[in-house]
């Protein structure tokens, strides 16, 4: 029996650690390296799928969605909504997951059955959770670009409870030392202090430039303000307002500054004036050479915003400062902090009893 044929996918060269796309026994340069390349490639892989998967051009009315392919519909999403998006590479990411499953069918098998089948190929409910949302956008902006006359519903599994990872401060000063004391993994040291004291998400502290610019986040070293987001990038329902920068860490910015200058605040070792994106293995082999639990990135941003509950600062202060929604504050956050329930708990103490009542104990 012939061995069947591999999705396009994207692959890292072991010998020269440049992202290649490989597909059908061809392979495609992407021009990106490394660590710090990733995202750029998965984004040219998203172009690249897009391309391939469409062989129709766009309908010029509404047509049928037994007449339309699920692959043309994701097409018309990254190709034509691509200004209008944040992140592309996620949304390119997303649709490179899936491919395998979706290319082959149409709009018409769009329904709860077919994505239930999908779920079970992903390696979690979430993660499927996620890639089924960008189906439905795409699917939502083709109706609204009157390439479907209709728009199907699309199934999700349910949405799981949050579980906040966080690390304690002296454990995050152990994982911390072990990335500095290393000479390879002091770039990463400074990209987790930054999200350590400013509770961002990974990618904007990575994109960071020294130098104003209205295209994506940088510092204004002189005011003391982290701006998170450019003048021209547009606005997400994940808000990136601008915040105050403490002064310790703004010491150790001007220093950095200083002594490594550069574009952005922490480049790449071994590409000089492209960013670090991604520094998930530097962070997992320090905590497991601190003996802290293995993290992520985004652990950081939990571990900031748990901190600073846990040191009395209040749920408008930390949505403010921290641009989370005030429900997310409250939701995941919020019973670290000293004063949670205690106007309840002080209230129970005199459950049931009427002003001036008699105080027997129980």
């Amino acid at each position: 029996m012939a061995r069947p044929k591999k999705p396009a996918r994207l692959y890292q060269r072991p010998d020269t650690g440049e992202w290649i796309i490989r597909d059908a026994g061809k392979d495609s340069r992407t021009g990106h390296r490394g660590d710090g390349g990733r995202s750029a490639a998965e984004e040219a892989f998203g172009k690249y799928l897009a391309q391939k998967l469409s062989k129709a051009a766009l309908p010029t009315e509404p047509q049928a969605l037994a007449d339309v392919s699920v692959s043309l519909v994701l097409t018309h999403y990254l190709e034509t909504l691509r200004e209008e998006m944040a992140a592309p590479e996620r949304q390119a990411y997303a649709v490179k997951a899936m491919a395998a499953f979706w290319m082959n069918k149409t709009v018409a098998q769009v329904d709860e059955k077919t994505c239930r089948e999908y779920v079970k190929t992903r390696r979690s409910a979430s993660t499927a959770r996620r890639e089924l949302g960008v189906l439905r956008a795409a699917l939502g902006a083709a109706h609204r670009a009157r390439i479907l006359a209709a728009c199907p519903a699309v199934w999700l599994p349910s949405k799981g409870k949050a579980k906040p990872d966080w690390l304690q401060r002296d454990e995050f000063a152990k994982l911390l030392w072990e990335l500095w004391k290393h000479k390879r993994s002091r770039h990463a040291a400074r990209l987790a202090l930054c999200q350590f004291y400013t509770g961002s998400r990974p990618r904007t502290v990575a994109r960071t430039t020294w130098a104003r610019r209205d295209d994506g986040p940088w510092l204004d070293l002189d005011r003391g303000i982290w701006w998170r987001s450019g003048a021209d990038e547009h606005e997400t329902v994940k808000a990136r307002r601008p915040h105050g920068i403490p002064p310790r860490l703004a010491a150790h910015l001007r220093r950095w500054k200083r002594v490594h200058g550069g574009t952005y605040i922490a480049e790449h070792p071994r590409h000089a004036g492209q960013p670090v994106m991604d520094i998930g293995v530097a962070l997992a082999a320090a905590a497991k050479r601190a003996g802290v639990k293995r993290i992520t990135p985004h652990t950081l941003k939990h571990t900031a915003i748990t901190l600073f509950i846990q040191s009395g600062g209040s749920a408008e202060d930390a949505s403010d400062y921290f641009s989370t929604s005030i429900e997310t504050i409250q939701s995941n956050y919020w019973h670290h902090s000293p004063t949670h329930q205690a106007r309840a708990v002080a209230h129970m103490v005199n459950l049931g009893r009427k002003n001036g009542g008699e105080k027997r104990p129980l």
